[in-house]
């Protein structure tokens, strides 16, 4: 794996999403024939997923190569201090926690999204983004590692999602996909994506959902992720413009 993570970045990034769906897939299929909760068996098999990427990383000392590194003051204030994305997680937490969900639920499905933070961010906007920014370059590496994230959910409806609330989810995937990676562009860093995926998804599992309002509250993800992914191209522009005129390229 080592050498087509040199040779091959975007094969290596594929094979892992392959290796995370099958892991999930695998999950949910051993719950079904153990009558396990999925949640509980499929949460236990991406975490021992994520330490295997974590020794991955360290043996090959790619941490810092993939963006899993602290954030400073100043990624804080070039990137809006996150503002867009936290409203974003308090327009998903505002029904409030799901009465109905017991503690081992709640707390069955914060492990299993803090792997799928983990893991998601770690093969979408560190091996996909960075095999495709080595390949094509940053604006190409932004653009299709947002897709192809986005598009990605789309597996979702081997776990019973429906037709609506799939296409809902993947609107809103790719809009996010896109502005996180801008972010990763700017900062170097896959770490406020991760907690912010882990903490979003965590809100859309065990929150109240109200139906009548999930094409509204979309809209709202859609809108700011769109106006914030604006914001973070503009500063990725200014800030290439700076760097070439700083080399004494002159840039029309």
């Amino acid at each position: 794996m080592k050498k087509l993570m040199e040779n091959k970045p975007i094969l290596h990034a594929v094979l892992w999403i392959i290796i995370y769906i099958l892991t999930v897939n695998i999950g949910d299929a051993l719950s079904e024939i153990t009558g396990t909760s999925a949640s509980i068996l499929t949460a236990v098999m991406l975490i021992a997923l994520s330490l295997i990427l974590i020794l991955y990383l360290k043996k090959n000392r790619k941490f810092d190569s993939y963006g899993i590194k602290g954030i400073t003051k100043f990624d804080l204030r070039k990137s809006l201090f996150y503002i867009p994305l936290i409203l974003i997680i308090l327009i998903q937490y505002i029904g409030g926690i799901h009465s109905t969900l017991s503690t081992v639920e709640i707390i069955s499905a914060c492990i299993l999204m803090i792997g799928v933070g983990f893991i998601e961010e770690l093969v979408f906007r560190g091996f996909l983004f960075q095999g495709i920014k080595v390949k094509s370059g940053v604006n190409r590496a932004i653009l299709i590692s947002g897709i192809t994230f986005g598009t990605g959910h789309i597996v979702n409806l081997l776990r019973g999602y429906t037709n609506k609330e799939q296409a809902g989810q993947i609107i809103v995937a790719i809009a996010i996909g896109i502005a996180l990676a801008l972010l990763v562009a700017i900062t170097k860093s896959i770490v406020p994506g991760m907690l912010f995926h882990i903490i979003f998804n965590i809100g859309g599992t065990i929150t109240k959902q109200d139906a009548s309002q999930q094409l509204n509250i979309i809209f709202l993800f859609v809108i700011i992720s769109i106006l914030y992914s604006i914001y973070l191209y503009r500063f990725l522009y200014k800030k290439g413009e700076r760097a070439q005129c700083a080399e004494g390229i002159v840039v029309k």
